[in-house]
């Protein structure tokens, strides 16, 4: 097995601080830092300098963590050869969760498609929604975790990791609680006009593509306001402060206490479901394609094939171009 110091090596290079890597370890900061004492004792090589401010790798302690990168994902990667080859059947398959990004509706499918089946574990790996940390994530897939359920309208996600849509979610808008348009249950589009309209900036996705053409065509009155990147809590906090409304989804309706999010008398969805590396292990490969096949199943039973059509043809008409 792996020398556990080498783990802990790696959170604290990453988290900066002894301090913040005993948090998401969930061990005393002392227990961190004896580790990595004894590590750099073990290894003869200094790997850190310690400052005020926190930790600082030294050129020796930037080689040692690009390897030890490697070190750890060969060494999973040889467990998990080893229990295939002698039949072991137990797969860990590592979730990424966060507050706008929850891994309960693939739990909850998962459970649902294989009830009390043993042949996968979850190992749930929680993130931050802000930009950084959720490219870190990203950057991430097939490394440190394997995959995380998340919307996804966006191009350059399409492009360049793999999505399996097993549902959508409903565009709706979100306003502050002292905006007049709170007092009704839904919206339609005479309710916007003269609005500034929150809306992610042209180019990364064609459901709001759509809408935006949409708006300049026929309700030129709404003001359009971009913003870059993803949809993170700062996203909220600049449409409570500025008064602005914004689109969002019928999933975040309780992120910002602030705020409230009603839905429009319009046919907007954005596709929903797993992202994973374009090269996953074969055990995630195996567990993505039960997913697939079960959620088209389950479709089928339903008797409901909107919101699947609806995810295939962004999909399809991303990787078109």
């Amino acid at each position: 097995m792996l020398n556990p110091y080498i783990k802990t090596f790696v959170k604290v290079a990453e988290c900066g601080s002894f301090s913040s890597a005993s948090e998401q370890l969930y061990i005393s900061k002392v227990s961190v830092m004896n580790q990595m004492n004894a590590l750099e004792t073990r290894i003869g090589v200094q790997l850190f300098e310690r400052t005020y401010q926190g930790i600082i790798l030294t050129d020796a302690g930037k080689s040692f963590y690009k390897n030890a990168i490697k070190l750890i994902r060969l060494s999973e990667n040889a467990i998990e050869e080893a229990k295939r080859i002698s039949g072991t059947k137990s797969k860990t398959i590592r979730i990424g969760t966060s507050m706008m990004r929850p891994c309960n509706s693939l739990v909850e499918l998962w459970e649902n498609i294989n009830g009390n089946n043993q042949e996968y574990q979850f190992s749930i790996v929680p993130f931050n929604d802000d930009i950084d940390s959720l490219n870190t994530m990203l950057t991430s897939l097939g490394d440190k975790i394997d995959c995380f359920v998340t919307p996804c309208g966006s191009m350059s996600l399409l492009m360049n990791y793999s999505f399996l849509p097993f549902d959508s979610c409903k565009c709706a808008v979100a306003m502050s609680k002292k905006h007049p348009l709170t007092k009704k249950e839904i919206l339609d589009w005479e309710d916007i006009e003269h609005e500034s309209l929150l809306l992610m900036k042209r180019g990364d996705s064609y459901v709001l593509d759509e809408m935006r053409d949409d708006i300049l065509r026929n309700h030129r009155s709404i003001n359009i306001v971009d913003f870059n990147g993803y949809y993170d809590i700062s996203t909220f906090n600049m449409c409570e402060q500025q008064g602005y409304i914004m689109e969002t989804l019928d999933i975040w309706a309780s992120i910002h206490p602030s705020l409230v999010t009603i839905p429009v008398d319009w046919e907007y969805k954005i596709p929903y479901g797993i992202i994973y590396s374009k090269e996953p292990s074969d055990s995630v490969r195996e567990f993505i394609d039960i997913i697939a096949k079960a959620a088209t199943e389950q479709k089928r039973m339903k008797k409901d094939n909107n919101d699947i059509s609806n995810v295939r043809y962004y999909w399809d008409k991303a990787y078109r171009g």
